[in-house]
């Protein structure tokens, strides 16, 4: 065996072999950087070439030989790139005959690889695969120095090259390089023009995305019912909206500078009178100070009506934060401002007439508290001398009937009657004062309890009438005292005005509500209140006219009328008012009057009869 070369470098082997295991990291660093160029090729399983194919059949014939091939050498196998004589494919690199000479800088010219210690244990040479004996390789090595694999040549006998035919040999692996290099560069062109056509794509999708928003920016500028004007870097205008134009009067000219814009357009103070110096428009101030917020001016050119809007912009700042201009809100606020000074005017307005209102209440509330102290003062003052008159005529009647005379003993008996109905208005009169002097104390109150000693009151009123306590409770939370005044005016009116064609009979109920609070009704089946006058008898003085009467309203002299004062509603209303709470009338079903007092779980402030509240003592 004679090589033509140098004699032979040991061989170099990959990180996948196992004779590499312990080689050095730069062993490993200079075939990861081989393996990189390998790849940059993209060579490995593409089909073959038919120039690649034509060196190859080329090489054999200079060899004289049937068999050549083009051999890359991967991390892990060999790929034939092209052959010529045999059927090629990949193989495991360890099985390789070109891997052991991988990096081997010359030609490797082997007569007899049996004889041949680097190779005659391939599976290649011993007829494990084939009977390999003749080999030569040619190192296929870029310009950059590194090793891709070799351009092989063999045959089963015998043979010796000559220096021209390695000569040609190296001539056709330099041919390789070459082809393989106008492949890499193709695939560069097509990757770079693919790139481009990608970039061409992609900025024509950026152009028609950057149309459309302009186009979509220029119709919500347009669109947007506030004014929006923007400047560059130098302060000159670069947007101004059709909204902004309108307020402003008239076309802003784009590239006016910003510290113009306050002359030509009229801008003053928010007082309306003091114009604007250039340095302070809101849109010059934001690109100077960096911000505004609510700033309030006013448009006034020559010849217009003013307009008062409000501004608040900013500084535009690009990615490395420079300023490149400035943008500035404008919003019309000439309608709000004059609503808002008309309103105010009616809040002061309002607070006069509340003062005024005040000072009214409070000399109604002397005035009622007046009334009150009267109203008892003379109750109490007419009462005494009345009962002496009752007192007299009682004597007269006892001890000089008989000398009367029928007819004399008729008019004394018509004097006490009036006498007695002037002292019951008198009671009652006393008693409505007294329903809303008095202190409130709520306490739960059984009201059995109330209900026994209120038929104690009515005494023989009551002997013939059915009266029963019903309902879900026992128990109510008012003022003991108003509450007996209370069942007593409801319950009095009840047997006071049965109906003469059934038996008497009132049902107090007493229930707690859903929602808080408690409910007294007291039901009769007597002659009942008329729908039109359920409201009218808690005046005073209101007394219902019946169906059975000819009155034609309440307090109207004609016509026969229940019997009463109009009083004892009057003063259900106020005990119950006081409470907080509200009283209504009703048609009991079937016949009779329902008088229903609802009371809050929580007592609220009294509402007196003209409207005003006062506090619960």
């Amino acid at each position: 065996m004679t090589h033509l070369t140098h004699p032979a470098h040991p061989v170099q082997r990959t990180r996948g072999c196992a004779a590499d295991r312990h080689a050095p990291p730069e062993v490993d660093r200079l075939e990861v950087v081989r393996l990189a160029a390998l790849h940059g090729y993209d060579l490995l399983d593409t089909p073959a070439d038919p120039a690649l194919d034509a060196v190859v059949r080329l090489a054999a014939a200079i060899a004289g030989v049937t068999t050549a091939t083009i051999n890359l050498i991967d991390a892990h196998r060999q790929c034939q790139l092209s052959a010529v004589g045999f059927a090629g494919g990949p193989s495991e690199r360890s099985e390789s005959l070109c891997a052991r000479n991988l990096g081997h800088p010359e030609v490797v010219h082997v007569p007899d690889a049996r004889r041949d210690p680097r190779y005659r244990d391939s599976a290649w040479v011993d007829g494990r695969f084939a009977d390999v004996v003749f080999y030569a390789s040619l190192p296929l090595v870029t310009a950059e120095g590194h090793h891709l694999g070799s351009l092989c040549v063999f045959d089963a006998v015998r043979r010796e090259l000559t220096p021209d035919q390695l000569a040609r040999l190296r001539d056709l692996a330099d041919v390789v390089m070459a082809l393989l290099d106008g492949h890499r560069r193709h695939r560069e062109q097509q990757r770079l023009v693919a790139e481009v056509e990608e970039q061409r794509e992609l900025a024509e999708l950026t152009l028609t995305e950057l149309e459309a928003r302009e186009e979509f920016t220029r119709a919500l500028l347009t669109s947007v019912d506030v004014g929006v004007l923007a400047c560059d870097a130098a302060g000159r205008l670069t947007v101004v909206n059709p909204t902004a134009r309108r307020l402003h009067g008239r076309d802003a000219d784009l590239g006016l500078p910003a510290s113009e814009f306050a002359l030509v357009h009229g801008l003053h103070a928010a007082d309306g009178r003091t114009p604007l110096a250039p340095e302070e428009a809101p849109l010059r101030r934001a690109l100077v100070e960096g911000h505004v917020r609510d700033v309030e001016v006013v448009i006034a050119p020559a010849g217009r009506t003013p307009v008062r809007v409000l501004c608040t912009g900013r500084a535009l700042h690009d990615h490395a934060g420079r300023v490149i201009g400035a943008v500035v809100a404008v919003q019309d606020i000439t309608t709000d401002r004059a609503r808002i000074h008309a309103l105010e005017a009616a809040g002061e307005q309002l607070r006069r007439q509340g003062r005024d209102l005040a000072c009214a209440v409070t000399e109604l509330r002397r005035s009622n508290d007046e009334l009150g102290d009267l109203a008892a003062v003379a109750s109490h003052d007419l009462a005494a001398p009345l009962t002496s008159v009752l007192g007299y005529l009682e004597l007269v009647l006892d001890v000089h009937g008989d000398a009367l005379g029928g007819e004399g003993r008729e008019w004394l008996a018509t004097a006490m009657r009036a006498a007695q109905r002037m002292q019951g208005l008198i009671e009652a009169v006393l008693d409505h004062a007294r329903a809303d002097s008095t202190g409130l104390d709520v306490r739960p109150v059984i009201v059995s309890d109330v209900l026994t000693h209120v038929v104690e009151d009515l005494g023989a009123t009551a002997v013939q009438a059915e009266i029963v306590l019903t309902g879900t409770s026992r128990t109510a939370h008012a003022d003991p005292v108003l509450l007996r005044q209370l069942l007593q005016n409801l319950v009095g009116n009840s047997v006071r005005y049965r109906s003469p064609e059934r038996p008497c009979r009132v049902e107090v109920r007493v229930r707690d509500l859903a929602g808080g609070g408690w409910e007294l009704a007291v039901a009769d089946n007597g002659r009942g209140i008329p729908p039109g006058q359920r409201e009218q008898v808690f005046a005073m003085f209101a007394v219902a006219v019946t169906g059975e009467n000819t009155g034609e309203n309440i307090g109207a002299a004609a016509g026969a009328r229940r019997p009463g004062h109009g009083i004892g509603l009057a003063t259900c209303r106020r005990i119950v008012a006081r409470h907080g709470g509200r009283i209504s009338a009703e048609e009991t079903p079937g016949g009779g009057a329902t008088l229903r007092a609802v009371f809050p779980s929580v007592q609220a402030p009294r509402w007196g009869e003209s409207g005003v509240a006062v506090a619960l003592t």
